[in-house]
């Protein structure tokens, strides 16, 4: 059997653009995307992509710049057996559109949470111990990696450790682990760009999960529309080290 060759950021684009479309609104396309990701300099891009295609505004930008920069991380450092001190580091890579203190656990005082058409979602704040026993619940005996990445995602975004960028975070933890498992898979946020009804469905059976603990709908969507084969997408070599780039 030929081996797998390493993944790019190109291989991750529909992670990336996935995250980037459900969880905040980003208004340019998958091929807009790729493309962002092929260029590889702000410049470049800003002088070449924006107003040509679809990433019109500076918001767009530096959210596919920290999409890229969590999605560099995980491939360099892929974890199969994840804890707090991992998804913190995870979290402090979100630098330009995501919390005031990027990698910190937020506190109880903060009172931060999200609004959901199911009212406030507000989980108590958690401590390192408390979130390394969220990412062990799912060791279970005969689960697949893919289940189990699958349940990783749901716990993280329930459990709002950080200040913001907290489905992000747990999207990437979960390919992490699947990265570092050798999985065939990758797991994106539910998303049709012909279909809204598949993302919409998704993000309401989400807060769902939230307030009554009920998972299987939600899981259902991402067994369903989230696990895409990780083969390579494009010829396009990507490198995975944007320090590279100039910042904005």
């Amino acid at each position: 059997m030929k081996p797998r060759q390493p993944l790019t950021l190109i291989d991750l684009c529909d992670v990336i653009y996935s995250a980037g479309h459900v969880f905040d609104d980003l208004q340019c396309t998958r091929e807009d995307t790729a493309e962002f990701l092929k260029v590889g300099s702000v410049n470049a891009i800003r002088h070449n992509v924006i107003g040509h295609s679809g990433i019109g505004h500076s918001g767009d930008v530096a959210l596919l710049q920290d999409l890229r920069d969590v999605a560099a991380f995980i491939i360099n450092q892929p974890c199969a057996e994840l804890d707090a001190a991992y998804l913190c580091t995870l979290n402090s890579t979100i630098t330009r559109s995501g919390p005031l203190h990027p990698g910190r656990l937020r506190s109880p005082h903060q009172h931060i949470g999200v609004s959901t058409n199911y009212g406030r979602h507000e989980p108590p704040a958690l401590n390192t111990r408390q979130l390394d026993a969220v990412c062990r619940r799912r060791a279970l005996p005969g689960n697949t990696v893919e289940n189990r990445a699958i349940s990783l995602f749901i716990d993280l975004a329930r459990a709002q450790p950080f200040e913001d960028g907290n489905k992000r975070t747990a999207l990437f933890a979960a390919n992490s682990m699947l990265i570092a498992s050798a999985s065939p898979y990758l797991l994106i946020a539910p998303v049709d760009e012909k279909d809204s009804s598949i993302a919409r469905s998704f993000n309401d059976h989400l807060a769902q999960a939230y307030h009554s603990g009920e998972d299987a709908p939600v899981a259902t969507d991402l067994r369903e529309h989230g696990l895409v084969r990780a083969e390579r997408v494009s010829s396009v070599a990507s490198s995975a080290t944007p320090d590279e780039e100039p910042s904005a």
